[in-house]
């Protein structure tokens, strides 16, 4: 009998264990819902990010289209709105002449128009805008009247007037009276807001009297900054090549002007030219040296037939 009773307490004790164990281990019905759970989050998050992606992503897009429309647009307000009145009133009547004197170089545009509307646009000025054009014997008229039309067209867009100096009717005075005369009229007329100058013929003003120039044309100490100085050189060629570059002309005018304005016979003073006077005077007004051709127009019946507007 107490054999029995031990191993029916044996066994019962056995089975309740067995019931015990049964008991913590979860069936497979929580285990699936479990899973089917933790499945539902992670899709979830998925989700998320992917939409949250695509929102960046499109606002990116809209962003990116935005600049574009505004930047990349030419007839945005802000590119028509010109940027300043003066240069904009400078390019509209430069521009004209390119009709007004037909078979010119490309050059004489297109640097010539650079050149000036930089210091147009120049808030504060260290130096005046200097340019020597320079034409063979066919081209003396047209010389002339080019020139004049492009010194008035710069001052036209500052207000100001044009001042006009004919380098042959100095030619017979000594050089410190020819010197003096330059400098009253050059002083009075930019005092009196003129805001550009002509010197037609610079060739033959007495050799002395272009000193003068330094004065006006220094690099840093210049009496009148904000204004032009368009100097005419004549050459003594018949004809001036097509295709000439501006380097070669640029040699041309230079030797041309050392054959007129140097002459070793004569004493050494200091109102008398030599080559290290020159030298300094061409490094002051050869900022840019431009060719002008003959228009046959301009040649044979003046310079009013073909520039009035």
């Amino acid at each position: 009998m107490e054999q029995e009773t031990w191993e029916n307490r044996s066994q019962g004790m056995l089975r309740s264990r067995r019931g015990m164990k049964g008991h913590t281990s979860p069936k497979p019905e929580a285990q699936s819902c479990l899973q089917n759970v933790t499945t539902q989050n992670t899709d979830q998050e998925k989700a998320k990010k992917s939409l949250f992606l695509k929102g960046l992503i499109t606002a990116s897009l809209v962003l990116l289209g935005l600049c574009l429309l505004c930047f990349g647009n030419p007839t945005s307000s802000s590119q028509q709105a010109p940027k300043n009145p003066t240069v904009e009133a400078f390019l509209s009547q430069f521009s004209q002449l390119q009709d007004r004197f037909p078979g010119q170089s490309p050059h004489l545009w297109l640097r010539g128009r650079k050149f000036l509307q930089k210091h147009l646009n120049v808030s504060h000025h260290t130096q005046p805008a200097i340019i020597i054009f320079t034409a063979a014997r066919t081209g003396e008229q047209t010389l002339r009247c080019l020139s004049t039309h492009v010194a008035d067209t710069y001052s036209a867009a500052l207000h100001g007037g044009t001042v006009q100096i004919d380098g042959m009717c100095k030619s017979r005075l000594q050089s410190d009276q020819a010197k003096l005369e330059v400098d009253t009229e050059l002083s009075s007329a930019f005092q009196a807001r003129s805001r550009a100058a002509v010197i037609h013929r610079f060739e033959l003003l007495p050799a002395g009297a272009t000193l003068i120039f330094y004065k006006y044309c220094d690099h840093e100490s210049a009496a009148f900054k904000d204004v032009a100085l368009l100097l005419t050189v004549l050459l003594e060629e018949e004809t001036l090549e097509t295709h000439i570059s501006l380097q070669q002309l640029e040699e041309s005018v230079r030797d041309f002007l050392w054959a007129k304005f140097i002459d070793t016979r004569t004493p050494s003073s200091h109102d008398h030219m030599d080559s290290d006077k020159l030298s300094g005077l061409w490094s002051r007004i050869s900022h840019l040296v431009l060719p002008i051709y003959p228009v046959q127009t301009i040649e044979k019946e003046g310079c009013h037939v073909h520039t009035k507007p």
